[in-house]
């Protein structure tokens, strides 16, 4: 929150700004002198304006972003009291007993368990609401479900060789991986009531347990047309209209959370639609003890998978009144998803991003402990690997605070022998410990970033007095400008400085190196197609998968790595004005500041375009269109001698993307604009066109 000294600081220092820019723009000389100053102040102006919105944030979205069955969901749940303790029934050796156990009140499990974001804010009563798929949505999910089940013993193998036990079980592992998540089955079960039961059966002494696919048994005595007219005559989809239930004061406030969550969830209330979001308002009596309050919400995001850079995370990465905590395993850390993640965001020198990114790694008991050189010691087991993973980033050129690499363990005091998890005994208060530490590191990052924008105002300052009190520049540093803007307009024209060839790679590298290994699966790839490009239940956006690759992932790839070598010229440009010419050292630092945000935004247009123009390329998004009809069709296409499946899709896409316009020739003519225009704004900073 912006407190009133800093307010009052701010609000005169922009008042002022504007009244010398105003007093400069009314002289009547026009030279490089009048036109940096006047430039610098309005940076400055507009630079203030934003630190003035960050300060003013009252409360920080916590966003976490993980892999699959990391442990997110289970972190939250204990950082933020989503826990009680249960009577459960255990089985061992055939033997039944009840038990007391503690649990999360979300769903958690190996992985693959919430279907959905979860978004948990503090409200003065327990509710819930979901933001529903539409019933055309829904109906496309049943119709994809039901093909998956078709489809599940066909492989469509694109390997026709001879090859050993393993190669073909791991192969088949790929092939055979549902279009569909597992969470999104298993709601799509319960919906269209056709489930796996199992059954146990008498063997003699022995006991069998046999499971049934009604959906697979329904197929395989009356085809998928019969199957998909049942699967939506049960889920009655139409009718599926409610968005919100309320906790009604019968029971346990706890235990209805639980219950109804995972009924919401797992989509057992038939009068709920499958959920694409899901909002839990918690009351003040759940959240006793609880730090929930003092964020805007938490945020459970689905987990990543094969693509890690995806469009429904970019919104939080963008916002300022964001934390972004990226989760990791403690062995692994930092998972390669991860890294990828964060890399691809900040090699963005402008936006700041590490004030806000967080690595939220997750030790699993006595992991700390076998740490290479720890002695068998927790803390320095945490501690080295706090260091091995700052290493990492730092090699990878990745700028990221330290402090904010951060370690939680939610069962660290808990045992869980017998299958019961339980608190021991007397470790409450190192329970809470554990948790108050992790929120006050949280408020450390919140106040590392306040303090930075804090000194910043006062650099801001500082230098605007540097500014109104300088003389006139000298006629060496005149000169050494002006060297410097004929340096730059010799950077104007990208062409000169890059072959043209260099683009041309580009349509190779998004299809096959991107979009076919990114979705190693062909039925995968088929639920791609038929839904002409954008597949939502697994987050897929092939258009804006375009943008990343143009873009590059990192900066060693595509537009990123061939503007490298120019990008680093025009910086040394800059900066060597700053090293030769002293005064000119209140002036030119702004500017550098100022060219990273354009590089970026250099970047981000072009990276736009280029997904705005293969999504037209591809249009019409509809079964009347020749390209996705022709994709459609390779599936269980009998292939000619040489050909596969992958292949054939990567072909097809390929020549649609190289017809009219090629998407080579797009990106390399969009890239030579948008960098014309990037030099000409820099050139503007010393009145120069």
């Amino acid at each position: 929150m912006l407190t009133t000294l800093p307010q009052e600081e701010i609000t005169l220092l922009k008042q002022n700004l504007r009244r010398e820019i105003s007093k400069l723009s009314g002289a009547a000389d026009n030279n490089i002198p009048k036109y940096i100053c006047i430039n610098n102040l309005n940076s400055k102006l507009e630079r203030l304006e934003e630190i003035e919105k960050i300060l003013s944030i009252d409360k920080y979205k916590i966003v976490f972003i993980g892999t699959i069955g990391k442990g997110k969901t289970t972190a939250i749940c204990h950082l933020f009291n989503l826990i009680s303790d249960f009577n459960v029934s255990k089985t061992k050796k055939g033997k039944t007993t009840n038990v007391i156990e503690t649990k999360e009140l979300l769903s958690t499990g190996g992985g693959k368990t919430t279907i959905c974001e979860v978004i948990i804010k503090a409200s003065e009563k327990t509710y819930i609401e979901v933001e529903p798929y539409t019933v055309d949505e829904m109906e496309n999910l049943i119709f994809d479900f039901c093909d998956s089940i078709a489809n599940r013993d066909n492989t469509q193998s694109d390997d026709k060789i001879i090859i050993s036990t393993e190669i073909e079980r791991a192969i088949r592992n790929v092939t055979e991986k549902i279009i569909i998540s597992e969470e999104i089955e298993r709601a799509i079960r319960n919906v269209t009531e056709l489930k796996i039961t199992s059954k146990t059966v008498n063997d003699g002494d022995k006991k069998n347990t046999l499971r049934t696919d009604t959906a697979k048994e329904l197929f395989n005595e009356s085809g998928v047309e019969l199957l998909k007219k049942t699967a939506l005559n049960n889920a009655n989809i139409e009718a599926r209209t409610t968005t919100k239930i309320e906790f009604d004061n019968q029971k346990n406030e706890q235990e209805w959370i639980k219950n109804t969550f995972a009924a919401i969830n797992n989509v057992e209330l038939k009068e709920f639609a499958i959920p694409r979001k899901i909002y839990l308002y918690l009351s003040d009596d759940i959240l006793s003890g609880s730090n929930l309050s003092q964020f805007d919400s938490v945020v459970d995001t689905k987990g990543l998978d094969e693509n890690a850079i995806r469009k429904d995370l970019q919104k939080y990465v963008d916002s300022q009144d964001t934390i972004c905590l990226f989760v990791t395993s403690f062995n692994d850390a930092p998972e390669a998803n991860i890294m990828k993640l964060i890399g691809y965001h900040l090699t963005s020198k402008s936006k700041d991003f590490h004030h806000r990114f967080v690595t939220l790694v997750l030790p699993h008991k006595n992991e700390p402990k076998r740490v290479n050189g720890c002695d068998n010691d927790y803390d320095t087991g945490i501690q080295i690997r706090q260091d091995e993973v700052q290493a990492t980033f730092k090699n990878l050129n990745l700028d990221f605070f330290q402090q904010n690499i951060l370690f939680y363990d939610s069962l660290r005091y808990y045992r869980d022998d017998d299958d019961v998890v339980k608190l021991n005994e007397g470790y409450e208060e190192h329970v809470q410990a554990d948790k108050n530490e992790f929120i006050e590191a949280i408020a450390g990052v919140v106040e590392r970033r306040r303090n930075i924008l804090l000194d910043e105002i006062k650099a801001i300052k500082e230098s605007s007095a540097k500014i109104k009190n300088s003389g006139a520049l000298t006629e060496s540093e005149i000169k050494a400008i002006e060297n410097a803007i004929k340096k730059i307009k010799d950077l104007r024209y990208l062409s000169k400085r890059m072959s043209g060839f260099l683009f041309d790679t580009f349509i190779d590298e998004y299809v096959n190196k991107y979009y076919c290994k990114v979705y190693p699966a062909w039925n995968t790839k088929h639920a791609i197609h038929r839904n002409f490009g954008y597949y939502e239940p697994r987050d897929i956006d092939i258009y804006y998968d375009a943008k990343v690759v143009a873009e590059g992932i990192d900066e060693n790839k595509m537009l990123k790595k061939f503007t490298k070598e120019v990008k680093q010229e025009l910086e040394d440009i800059l900066n060597e004005l700053t090293c030769a010419n002293e005064s000119l050292k209140t002036f030119i630092p702004e500017l550098v500041k100022e060219f990273y945000g354009l590089y970026d935004e250099f970047i981000d247009e072009v990276g736009t375009e280029v997904e705005e123009e293969a999504t037209r390329k591809l249009l019409p998004r509809s079964e009347n269109s020749d390209f996705w009809n022709a994709l459609i069709a390779e599936k269980g296409k009998e292939n000619k001698k040489g050909e596969t499946f992958t292949g054939n899709v990567c072909l097809i896409f390929e020549r649609e993307l190289e017809k009219e316009t090629n998407l080579n020739t797009f990106l390399k003519s969009k890239a030579e604009y948008h960098w014309e225009k990037l030099i000409i704004k820099i050139l503007g900073f010393f009145g120069e066109k």
